[in-house]
């Protein structure tokens, strides 16, 4: 199919689909050269000049975490699979909301940086923050990457096509608008798009979970039993081995996953400081926390209704059968759209909400890989605004090019996802954990373990991929991991830790007087004791 195929495949979605999609790209375009007059400074682009409030900024965190690849991978979760991952994400709003308000919140705000990694060049060098930075612009890129691969995956069953030359045109299309606002108008751009965004995907939700339940024969009720008899409302399970989705392996993915992206990521504390507070920083993350909560809810809900209805006929489950394999999981939203939920403007709804999610999360994760790039390689120097947007302009033809590349993977999104973030976060959150909590932590020993915790990582990632059957034989039933990849935040992080900690006590200790408010418990004491106290 060539580019005028590919425009007559487009002109065939409907004009109320039209209306409803292209209603929201040019309002959140909008938004972008709105805010483009108020950049004035390193501070104005990369943090809204520190007084954003603090609602839209709990959307925006909710919205960048509700990703493209959530869209796609949630319901086909609900759907193929049972509710073990809803239980991994409720670990945000239940557990790791509260530890981050209560123990890092008022230790980033005192700090009053720019940048996250400023931290561990205080604490340990200058070449461990640059390598914390590199390992933070590793994962966005690779996040982003899979965000457009999920776009791609829909828009191959509402084009109709198979072709990757279209899904190419269509990638470059999204990373070029996405790349476009977020260039022009700075974080403010970011935030506020991202509060609409995050309107978009909850109420596209809605709408399009009732529709789903309507075509169900004894509407709520029928789903209900149907997916309790099949066990997709399952969460709990202690059985299963360590290739499974089970209890143990949620817990694992959702605290570290997860705590990791809060505190260790820049754009997480981007957030924290664009806000005047500390308080408000902690309602920004209330706010995240509900959201999530009830979003989240709302795509298991989808998966669950879409499993019931495909399994009505004979007809329907040949074709759930037929996507429950490899990329094609990511296709079983789009299908029941396109083919069951034509005329209402709902493929309208879809993309939208398809473009609400991809976009809410290229926009921070480009702005952040540029303000990490700025804060941390060029000194924070105050390079222009026109520079940083040259370089946010660069890195988003990079994610879209890396996004291009894996168009021929075939695997589930947040598969990929989780691989990338396993190893990431892992990295990420024990160079930090051992700085704010060791004092005996040192150079020698947070290098040497996150070198650990990359070789672990590429044993059970890697390894365990390629390697035989036979060559697996004397890992006995743990070779299963391979089909797995919720342990892999897990195994990294302990094992960075873990060889971190005993080499820092095997070498020399760094000097007390160098370590002064950079322990977090040390920060907790004076805290407490109002010295150095952040604003409330």
């Amino acid at each position: 199919m060539n580019v005028l195929q590919l425009l007559g495949s487009i002109a065939d979605i409907g004009t109320l689909d039209w209306i409803v999609c292209l209603g929201y790209l040019l309002l959140v375009v909008s938004l972008g050269l709105w805010f483009s007059h108020d950049q004035s400074s390193n501070d104005d682009f990369f943090l809204g000049g520190r007084n954003m409030h603090w609602m839209p900024v709990g959307l925006s965190l909710f919205a960048t975490t509700m990703s493209s690849n959530s869209f796609v991978g949630l319901p086909a979760e609900g759907a193929f699979e049972n509710y073990h991952q809803l239980l991994a994400i409720l670990f945000i709003p239940f557990v790791i909301i509260p530890i981050v308000c209560y123990w890092f919140i008022p230790f980033y705000k005192r700090m009053g940086s720019v940048s996250l990694y400023e931290y561990l060049e205080r604490r340990f060098n200058r070449k461990v923050r640059l390598f914390a930075s590199g390992v933070f612009m590793f994962y966005s890129a690779g996040w982003m990457a899979t965000m457009l691969l999920a776009v791609s995956r829909i828009l191959e069953v509402v084009l109709e096509t198979d072709s990757s030359t279209d899904v190419i045109l269509m990638i470059i299309l999204v990373g070029a608008l996405a790349t476009l606002y977020t260039a022009v108008g700075g974080v403010k751009a970011v935030i506020w798009t991202d509060t609409i965004q995050a309107f978009a995907l909850g109420g596209g939700l809605f709408v399009l979970l009732f529709y789903i339940v309507s075509q169900i024969d004894g509407g709520w009720h029928g789903m209900l039993a149907e997916g309790m008899e099949s066990d997709k409302f399952e969460m709990f399970s202690l059985s299963g081995g360590w290739g499974e989705r089970n209890f143990y392996s949620a817990c694992a993915y959702g605290f570290v996953i997860y705590l990791g992206a809060q505190i260790a990521t820049y754009g997480g504390f981007q957030r924290y400081v664009t806000v005047d507070t500390i308080s408000d920083a902690r309602r920004s993350l209330y706010v995240k926390g509900l959201f999530t909560l009830f979003a989240c809810t709302l795509f298991f809900l989808v998966g669950t209704a879409l499993y019931v209805f495909y399994q009505q006929s004979v007809e329907t489950r040949v074709v759930f059968d037929s996507l429950a394999k490899g990329k094609a999981k990511d296709q079983l939203l789009p299908h029941f759209v396109v083919h069951y939920a034509t005329g209402f403007g709902m493929t309208g709804l879809l993309l939208a909400g398809l473009f609400a999610a991809a976009m809410s999360s290229l926009d921070s994760g480009i702005n952040s890989m540029t303000a990490s790039f700025v804060t941390d390689w060029r000194h924070g120097k105050e390079v222009g605004v026109a520079v940083n947007r040259i370089c946010t302009l660069v890195f988003g033809i990079i994610v879209t090019a890396a996004a291009v590349i894996l168009v021929h993977v075939d695997s589930p999104v947040f598969d990929i996802l989780l691989a990338i973030a396993g190893a990431s976060f892992g990295l990420l959150l024990s160079v930090l954990l051992l700085g704010m909590f060791c004092s005996r932590a040192n150079v020698v020993g947070v290098t040497v373990g996150m070198s650990a915790g990359v070789g672990v990582f590429c044993f059970v990632r890697l390894y365990t991929k390629f390697a035989s059957t036979d060559a697996l034989l004397w890992m006995g039933t743990f070779a299963e991991i391979k089909n797995n990849t919720w342990w892999d935040g897990l195994f990294t992080t302990v094992t960075a830790l873990t060889v971190g900690l005993g080499v820092s006590y095997l070498t020399k200790p760094p000097p007390i007087d160098k370590l002064g408010n950079l322990l977090l418990l040390t920060e907790r004491r004076n805290y407490r004791k109002g010295i150095n106290k952040p604003r409330d």
